[in-house]
């Protein structure tokens, strides 16, 4: 009986161990403390993003953060790539970012040999109306 009851008790502490751990690793790490993501969250407030020209959204726990971008280098960096460590200057001298063009600009900076810019003028260039087809 005593086996058995220290099996049930082995097993019980082996589920509830796989438990806590498996709700830590479904916890999205920040990366930054309390204090720092909230003055992130306020510095972002009200803000427009320097790219689309669009109001950035409230930032929640979860779901997509927004960046900054270095307007010297062309440079984004997401919300985890937000540096603690002299937290006021990047945010003096940095530019904000949503979360879609902060995601674009770091695929571009990436992969450039994979993104294709294009240029207003060349889609009109090639409209019926100027090939000459239509005549």
């Amino acid at each position: 009986m005593n086996l058995a009851l220290a099996a049930i008790i082995t097993t019980v502490a082996a589920v509830c161990a796989g438990i806590i751990f498996t709700v830590r690793a479904f916890r999205a790490p920040d990366g930054h403390d309390h204090a720092t993501t909230e003055l992130l969250k306020r510095f972002f407030d009200g803000k427009e993003c320097a790219i689309c020209k669009r109001p950035i959204p409230p930032v929640h726990r979860m779901g997509l953060k927004p960046g900054l971008l270095n307007p010297a280098t062309h440079e984004a960096h997401s919300w985890d790539e937000i540096p603690n460590v002299n937290l006021s200057t990047a945010l003096e001298t940095h530019l904000p970012v949503c979360s879609a063009c902060g995601v674009a600009e770091s695929f571009r900076q990436r992969f450039p040999d994979l993104v294709v810019d294009q240029d207003r003028s060349l889609q009109d260039a090639h409209s019926p109306d100027r090939t000459g087809a239509g005549s």
